[in-house]
């Protein structure tokens, strides 16, 4: 599955020096968007983009004001000189990527009951996904039991409380070559059952060879 990236993050980078000198102007923060006093922020925050993103006829998404938090960050001294007036260091910027992560969170309530399970978030930060997950819980977008359930135990089914225990980077790459060995594996099961002793022999002295090779 292929880690979904913010709309904006297709604008020339001109362009996403011009929105981001206008979010610096209405406040907008440098790193992690939900590291606010008050979850009231980040809604301010939020709306300040999406009144931006009217201007380039942009649905503007959680990832989008993750994607601007990550990208004052991470360009904060050469933007410092853009905003100077040196524009020929627009080039320099860094485009932030969004990576895919497993968010482990665990579900209890009364006696025995005890559950751990996993979802799926893309982030721009490790550590803000568990912020990322608590905010949109809190907007109603995140529900605890759409996850996966890794563990459980119960006797009773009365959740009273959860919490957000881990998470872990997934690596899109070795998922895809995970899939391709396997599928290789498969098909070529299938194509030595179809082969006779004579050519059977042939190959087992073909791979013989090989692995001697390695």
């Amino acid at each position: 599955m292929q880690t979904e990236q913010s709309e904006f993050s297709k604008l020339q980078k001109k362009q996403l020096v011009f929105i981001a000198g206008k979010l610096v102007d209405d406040g907008f923060p440098s790193g992690n968007p939900y590291n606010a006093r008050k979850y009231n922020d980040y809604d301010e925050y939020y709306k300040t983009l999406e009144n931006i993103g009217k201007f380039f006829g942009m649905y503007v998404s959680d990832e989008d004001v993750q994607f601007f938090g990550k990208f004052l960050e991470v360009n904060d001294d050469v933007l410092s000189k853009i905003f100077d007036g040196d524009r020929s260091l627009i080039n320099e910027v860094v485009i932030p990527v969004a990576k895919s992560y497993n968010l482990y969170y665990s579900i209890w309530g009364t006696c025995t009951y005890d559950e751990s399970l996993v979802q799926r978030f893309d982030s721009y930060d490790f550590d803000w996904v568990m912020d990322s997950a608590r905010q949109q819980q809190q907007d109603g977008n995140f529900e605890t039991y759409d996850g996966n359930s890794v563990r459980i135990h119960y006797d009773d089914y009365e959740p009273s409380d959860d919490s957000f225990d881990n998470v872990t980077e997934i690596n899109n790459n070795e998922v895809t070559e995970s899939l391709l060995d396997r599928l290789v594996l498969e098909n070529t099961s299938e194509v030595v059952s179809s082969l006779d002793r004579q050519t059977l022999l042939k190959l087992k002295s073909i791979i013989d060879s090989r692995l001697r090779s390695l």
